[in-house]
C-alpha cells in the first residue's frame, strides 16, 4: 500500500477574488501523500490550511496546477466528478461536528449512504454497526443536541466511515473537546490509520500533530516544513475499528426518489412550523377549489331537481322559428285543431293549448292586476299541480266555456288574507264576474310567476275575454318510458305535414336540463378558476418559504455535498420537499373540505354540497406540478451552492 498515491500536487495555486484584489492563498504547493500514511498540517490562522483540505476533499478546485486523488485527476473535473470522489474515497471529521440538528445520530451516519445504491436495511445496520464500535449504542436515536462534545464528534467519524471511506480529512478535529474526548477522538483516529485508512490531520496543537507519522508546515500559502513526528503514540490504547469498505454505486431512479422522499420527510419532520406555514397556501387553495366545486355540483343538483318538478317528460311547442326570430306572420301558426290531433297519439298523456293574458281584476273590493292562463284540465297534471281546496274545471267546463276560475295559493292569501276558503267568492275580469272554483298548491314553477296568478278554461278564455287570439304555445307531456328525443321527432313530423312547413320550434325538458347544466358548469367553472388562483398564490408562498428555507439549510447543504451529494441529488431533494409539502396541504385540504361538507350536510338539508372525484384529482395533480413549478427555482438555487462556502454558515 506504501508504493499507492492517495494525493499527489503539482503546481497547485488558489486565488481568491476581494473586490478588485486578488488574494493568493496558496501558493506553488506540490505534494505527495501515501496510501496508509497519517499527516498532519499545521501552520498558523490565515495560513492556508483550510484552503488546502478543500482542495484534498474535492470541494475546492485549484485556481492553476493539478491534483490527484487516488491515481485520478481531479483539475477541470464536474461537480458531479467530485462529488462521485467524495462518496467513494474521501471522509470528513469537521471541528464542529456539522451534524444535522433535526436527525437522531443514526440517521446522520446513514447521510453518506443516501447517494449510493445501499439500501434502507444495510443503511440502518451498518450505521448502527458504527456507532456500536465506537461507544454509542445508547445514543443511537438521540439527536445532536443530546449528546456531548465527545459523542458527537464521534458520530461525525461514524458518518465519515459509512460508505467506507479509505481517506479520513480532519479539520481541527479535538479542537473544539475536552482534553478526555480529544484522546478518545485521536485514539479512534489511531485505529482506523492502523486498519489501513489514509488519515489527514489539520490542527495547530503541536501535540496532536506530533502523533501522526509525518507532519506539513504550511505558512503564507506555502509549505515550509515536510518531516516525520517527533514522538510515537505508544501510550494510547487503541479501539478495534476494521476497514470496511462496501458499495458505493450510485442509486437508480426509483431507489433515489425514494430516499428523497424519506429525507424530505425528516427535514419538514424537523422544521415543522415552517413545513405547516409552506402549506398553509396549497391547503386553502384546494378547500376553496373543493368546496366550490361541492357548491356548484349541489347547485346544478337543486336547479335540476326543482326542473324535473315542473313535468315528466314535456314538449313546450311554441308559434315561429326560435326565439331568437320574432315572425309575427307565424303567431296563428299552432291552432286547437293541433292539440286535438296530438292528444290523439299513441305518445301523449297529457296536453294543453296554453293562452297567457293580463287582466285588470275587481276581487274583495280592489283592483288588482292578474295574470291569467287560459289552459286545458291536463295542464295541471303536465305542472303536477296538487289541488288544496274546491275543483279544477273539466271537459264539461270546457265544453260550456264555464266562468270558472282557479287561482294558486298564493293568490288566495293576498286577496282573501282573512277568509281561509275563498271557494265561491267572485272575481270580476274585465267586467265579467267568475267564481272561484279551486285553489292550487304550485310544485313546479308555472308561466309568468311574477303576479297574482289565476286559471281559466281556454275556450272561456277565447270566447268571454280575449276573442280568437293565438296560442301562446302547446304544452305536451309523453307517456312513460318514451324516448324524448325521437318523441320530438315524431311531434314535428306531424305537424310538418299539418302546416305543410316549419312554422314553429319546440323545446324540451333535455334542452332546458342541457342548458341549465352548462351554466351551472360554467358559472362553477368561473368559481373554481377564481379558487384556483388561492392554489398559485400558495405556490408563490411555497416557493417563498423554500428561498428562505434554502438559506436556512445552507449548513446543511454543504455537508450534504462534502459526503458525497451531488448537485442534481441537491436539486432532487429540494424539488422532493416542495412536491411533499403541496401533495401534504393538498391532502389536508381534501380532508377538511370533506369535513366542512358533512358539517354543513348536519346544519341543514336543504342545499347539498356534492363532493365528486375530478376536483380532488384535479387539487392532487395541480398541486403536484405547482410543488414542481414552484420549487424548482430553489432547488435549483440549493444545487448550485459551492460546498467550501456553504460549509462556513452555521
Amino acid at each position: 500500500m506504501a508504493n499507492l498515491t492517495a494525493f499527489r500536487l503539482v503546481d497547485v495555486n488558489r486565488t481568491f477574488i476581494s473586490g478588485d484584489l486578488a488574494v493568493h492563498v496558496l501558493k506553488n504547493i506540490s505534494l505527495e501523500i501515501k496510501q496508509g500514511e497519517m499527516v498532519a498540517i499545521m501552520g498558523p490562522s490565515g495560513s492556508g490550511k483550510s484552503s488546502l483540505m478543500n482542495l484534498l476533499g474535492c470541494l475546492d478546485q485549484p485556481s492553476s496546477g493539478k491534483i490527484y486523488v487516488a491515481g485520478i485527476e481531479t483539475t477541470g473535473a464536474s461537480s458531479n466528478q467530485l462529488a462521485s470522489l467524495r462518496s467513494q474515497h474521501i471522509g470528513f471529521i469537521f471541528q464542529r461536528y456539522h451534524l444535522m440538528p433535526y436527525l437522531n445520530a443514526q440517521d446522520n451516519v446513514a447521510v453518506p449512504a443516501r447517494y449510493t445504491s445501499m439500501d434502507k436495511i444495510e443503511q440502518i445496520e451498518r450505521s448502527s454497526s458504527l456507532l456500536i464500535r465506537l461507544g454509542l449504542e445508547k445514543k443511537i436515536f438521540h439527536k445532536p443536541s443530546q449528546l456531548s462534545g465527545g459523542q458527537q464528534q464521534r458520530v461525525s467519524i461514524a458518518r465519515a466511515l459509512m460508505n467506507g471511506a479509505d481517506i479520513i480529512l480532519a479539520d481541527e478535529p479535538t479542537g473544539a473537546l475536552d482534553a478526555a474526548s480529544g484522546k478518545e477522538v485521536m485514539a479512534i483516529l489511531h485505529s482506523l490509520h492502523e486498519a489501513g485508512h489514509t488519515i489527514i490531520l489539520v490542527t495547530h496543537d503541536p501535540l496532536i500533530a506530533n502523533q501522526a507519522g509525518r507532519i506539513l508546515e504550511i505558512d503564507d500559502g506555502q509549505i515550509v516544513a515536510d518531516h516525520a513526528a517527533s514522538s510515537t503514540n505508544d501510550f494510547y490504547q487503541h479501539t478495534s475499528l476494521l476497514h470496511i469498505t462496501t458499495s458505493t454505486e450510485r442509486p437508480g431512479l426509483f431507489q433515489s426518489l425514494k430516499d428523497a422522499i424519506s429525507m424530505a420527510w425528516q427535514a419538514l419532520r424537523g422544521h415543522r412550523a415552517r413545513a405547516l406555514l409552506s402549506m398553509l397556501g396549497m391547503i386553502i387553495g384546494v378547500v376553496s377549489i373543493i368546496v366550490s366545486m361541492a357548491v356548484g355540483n349541489g347547485a346544478k343538483q337543486k336547479i335540476l331537481h326543482d326542473i324535473s318538478d315542473l313535468g315528466l317528460k314535456s314538449l313546450s311547442i311554441h308559434p315561429g322559428i326560435g326565439w331568437s326570430d320574432i315572425r309575427p306572420d307565424l303567431a296563428f301558426s299552432l291552432s286547437v285543431r293541433d292539440a286535438e290531433m296530438l292528444q290523439r297519439q299513441d305518445f301523449t298523456k297529457n296536453i294543453s293549448p296554453v293562452v297567457n293574458t293580463s287582466v285588470e281584476a275587481l276581487a274583495n273590493g280592489q283592483n288588482v292586476f292578474l295574470e291569467l292562463h287560459g289552459v286545458d284540465q291536463g295542464y295541471f297534471a303536465i305542472h303536477r299541480m296538487v289541488l288544496v281546496m274546491g275543483r279544477h274545471f273539466n271537459a264539461g267546463d270546457l265544453a260550456e266555456r264555464a266562468a270558472g276560475l282557479v287561482i294558486d295559493t298564493q293568490t288566495a292569501k293576498s286577496l282573501f288574507p282573512h277568509n281561509g276558503h275563498p271557494v265561491g267568492e267572485i272575481i270580476q275580469l274585465r267586467g265579467v264576474p267568475f267564481v272561484i272554483i279551486g285553489v292550487m298548491e304550485i310544485n313546479g314553477v308555472a308561466p309568468s310567476r311574477s303576479g297574482l296568478q289565476g286559471w281559466i278554461p281556454f275556450t272561456t278564455m277565447q270566447d268571454r275575454l280575449e276573442g280568437p287570439v293565438a296560442l301562446n304555445l302547446i304544452e305536451l307531456q309523453l307517456n312513460d318510458g318514451l324516448a324524448m328525443e325521437s318523441s320530438q321527432q315524431r311531434v314535428e313530423h306531424l305537424l310538418d305535414i299539418a302546416h305543410g312547413r316549419r312554422d314553429f320550434f319546440i323545446q324540451s325538458d333535455d334542452m332546458m336540463l342541457s342548458a341549465v347544466k352548462k351554466t351551472s358548469d360554467s358559472l362553477t367553472l368561473l368559481v373554481a378558476t377564481i379558487a384556483g388562483i388561492s392554489l398559485i398564490v400558495g405556490g408563490i408562498g411555497v416557493m417563498n418559504i423554500m428561498l428562505v428555507s434554502v438559506k436556512e439549510r445552507t449548513h446543511e447543504i454543504g455537508i450534504r455535498l462534502a459526503v458525497g451529494a451531488r448537485e442534481h441529488d441537491i436539486l432532487r431533494q429540494f424539488l422532493v420537499e416542495s412536491v411533499v409539502i403541496c401533495l401534504m396541504g393538498s391532502l389536508i385540504g381534501i380532508v377538511l373540505a370533506i369535513v366542512a361538507g358533512c358539517t354543513f350536510a348536519l346544519c341543514t338539508n336543504k342545499f347539498p354540497l356534492v363532493f365528486t372525484m375530478p376536483p380532488i384529482l384535479f387539487s392532487c395533480c395541480f398541486s403536484g406540478l405547482i410543488g414542481l413549478g414552484f420549487g424548482f427555482f430553489p432547488a435549483r438555487n440549493a444545487a448550485r451552492l459551492n460546498p467550501t462556502e456553504a460549509l462556513t454558515r452555521e
